[in-house]
């Protein structure tokens, strides 16, 4: 969906987002995401919103403060993600609002 449409359903979802930096992450069309942890009843979901920021330069996930978010996501069959660390993730919804491409992930494994 281009910029400026109407709120709704946004096309399809990336198929990978790597970490760049705390809270940014890029995907493979280098587009940038910026990502939010929030704990819904006890259960960790990640709010992801496509948001223009300069890339700047990677950082080595060795060097990013701990974090419960992965240092990867990557979409699986059946609406999901599996992260870095083999963990499942659901979409709870993929939108345009207000003009932002926006994913809730909902962690629903920690194996």
């Amino acid at each position: 969906m281009a910029e400026g449409e109407e709120d709704g359903d946004a096309r399809s979802p990336p198929v990978r987002l790597w970490v760049r930096r705390t809270g940014v992450y890029c995907d493979e069309n280098q587009k940038t995401w910026l990502v939010t942890p929030e704990e819904a009843t006890g259960i960790l979901q990640a709010r992801i919103r496509r948001v223009q920021v300069p890339l700047g330069e990677a950082m080595r996930p060795s060097r990013l403060p701990a974090s419960q978010l992965p240092h990867m996501w990557q979409l699986s069959e059946g609406q999901q993600y599996r992260d870095s660390n083999s963990r499942i993730w659901g979409i709870e919804h993929h939108l345009m609002i207000t003009g932002v491409e926006e994913l809730l992930l909902k962690l629903l494994s920690s194996d």
